[in-house]
């Protein structure tokens, strides 16, 4: 019997270190001994050291302590600590995480461990935002802010500290997409993300509109505007002769009216009252001269249009879409023009 007294105490000793220090804070890590085997040596030992520091209200080295026993075996024992210990130091989303990994795997026999997970839960979420992510396909790699938290489906929701922030997906061989979420403190929220493949994406896209039009149209075009332009030609220049002929003839008429109002070298017009014909020998020269004006302007604007037509028939002839012509009209004193420039 003597032998195992000391083997006893040391297995009571152990125990007593390991047990749960939620006496003296409700809301303190707890452990058991039997639980702490399937740690790693180092992962116990660590454990053990953020079991004593969190007896001794030092928060800070056992969340240090957690967080690297956690780093070494991610046991849903030191999550339930290490949540606690996030919560402590004022990391909150990271008190959400690891609270609720340890719901999702610890035993539905743990009651009184799990209630007291789920009071320091209720306290994280009141200060951070859990978000729902759903992505399709499966095994696309979902990001927050651009920092990878996961591949889908998540097996718990993504929780944010409050503000904006950018949930996105991405996959070989797809689009990657991303939504834009403004979390609230204790709020909740659902992101969906369906990723399309990139083959898709372009079959989707409309096609480019070709900046040459069909040679069908072009064609046509050409054809209405070298019609259109020979019409006009012919219409200024018919109007040019009409306008001509009635300035002759109005002109032959003030000089008939002119050589009967001087016969026998004396102008009836300078007596007073002139007779009738002298006001309208004067309003026949004044007509002669609008006509002669609308008949020269008439030729004009047809030379003009002829031209331009020309021109354009010309240009339009070639097939290469690098065709690139200018006309501009130059107006001087005494005469007028075009100046044509560019490549054919």
């Amino acid at each position: 019997m003597t032998t195992k007294r000391p083997l006893l105490w040391t297995l009571s000793v152990a125990m007593a270190l390991l047990a749960p220090v939620a006496g003296a804070q409700p809301a303190a890590p707890r452990a058991e001994a039997q639980e702490s085997d399937a740690l790693t040596d180092r992962a116990r030992q660590l454990f053990e050291d953020g079991v004593k520091a969190a007896k001794a209200g030092k928060w800070a080295d056992a969340h240090a302590a957690f967080l690297a026993a956690w780093s070494l075996k991610p046991h849903y024992q030191i999550a339930s600590n290490l949540g606690v210990a996030c919560l402590k130091v004022g990391k909150p989303r990271d008190a959400a995480e690891y609270l609720t990994r340890y719901l999702r795997e610890a035993p539905a026999t743990k009651v009184k461990e799990r209630q007291l997970a789920e009071a320091s839960l209720q306290e994280a979420r009141a200060k951070v935002a859990a978000v729902t992510v759903q992505v399709a396909p499966d095994g696309a790699e979902v990001t927050v802010d651009g920092t990878t938290v996961g591949q889908a489906p998540l097996a718990d929701p993504v929780f944010l500290d409050p503000g904006q922030h950018e949930i996105g997906a991405k996959l070989d061989g797809y689009e990657p997409q991303a939504r834009p979420v403004a979390a609230a403190a204790g709020g909740t929220d659902t992101v969906v993300l369906q990723l399309q493949r990139k083959a898709e994406v372009a079959a989707e896209r409309p096609a480019p509109v070709p900046s040459v039009p069909p040679t069908g149209s072009r064609n046509g075009r050409r054809t209405a505007i070298l019609v259109g332009g020979g019409v006009a030609t012919g219409v200024g220049a018919a109007a040019g002769v009409l306008f001509t002929v009635l300035a002759n003839s109005r002109a032959g008429e003030a000089e008939d009216l002119k050589s009967k109002l001087t016969a026998e070298g004396q102008n009836r017009c300078l007596s007073k009252p002139g007779p009738d014909d002298c006001s309208k020998q004067s309003s026949t020269l004044d007509e002669s001269t609008r006509y002669s004006n609308v008949a020269f302007w008439s030729f004009v604007g047809a030379g003009a249009v002829g031209l331009g037509t020309l021109l354009y028939g010309v240009v339009s002839s070639s097939s290469g879409p690098e065709a690139r012509v200018q006309v501009m009209p130059l107006v001087g004193a005494n005469d007028m023009g075009l100046s044509v420039g560019g490549t054919f």
